[in-house]
């Protein structure tokens, strides 16, 4: 069974949460993609996933990965993990337009209001075969109520008390991928 983590928004394989996930599952993929331009992205993921699909596949995300996950678990019907996720980019991104730089590699481009009205054509029809969702209720980003809108009733959401947008309770992450690669 794969496993690809898709870090967040200016994140990269460099990432903590990437570094934990091949701490605990050494086969994880984390991509290097880019997190700016919707379209790049799309064409990124798209060639990363489909050949893996028929090996078994769960999708992990955190933010904007998160949403990422979620659209192609929700095209290919395949479980997905999301952390903290970013499911609003075009709104949620829009502290960030202008010049951006990439947290780990240094690596600079635009975020502009033409990539954030782009996010309404990527999302996917169907949806994912199983979901977790776990949002901490200390992010200071993206507010945990838009998950309890966007997921009660369709997956299993666990909102830990306090935290942050990186996620403090890695234990849950871990215990969370265990079940859906179990």
């Amino acid at each position: 069974m794969n496993l690809v983590y898709l870090p967040g928004f200016n994140s990269s394989p460099a990432s903590e949460k990437s570094s934990l996930l091949r701490k605990h599952f050494p086969h994880v993929i984390v991509p290097e993609y880019n997190t700016w331009d919707p379209q790049v992205s799309y064409a990124q993921l798209s060639a990363l996933i489909a050949p893996l699909q028929a090996q078994g596949l769960v999708l992990a995300g955190s933010s904007l990965g998160g949403f990422w996950a979620y659209q192609f678990a929700s095209c290919h019907h395949l479980p997905c993990l999301l952390i903290n996720p970013c499911m609003q980019p075009e709104r949620s991104l829009q502290q960030y337009l202008g010049k951006v730089e990439n947290y780990y590699s240094g690596e600079q481009g635009m975020l502009t209001r033409e990539h954030l009205a782009q996010y309404a054509q990527y999302r996917m029809p169907g949806r994912p075969r199983r979901i977790t969702v776990l949002h901490e209720q200390g992010d200071e980003l993206i507010p945990y109520q838009e998950s309890v809108q966007n997921f009660v009733g369709k997956a299993r959401l666990i909102l830990p008390g306090g935290g942050h947008h990186r996620f403090a309770r890695t234990d849950l992450i871990i215990e969370s991928l265990q079940q859906l690669l179990g």
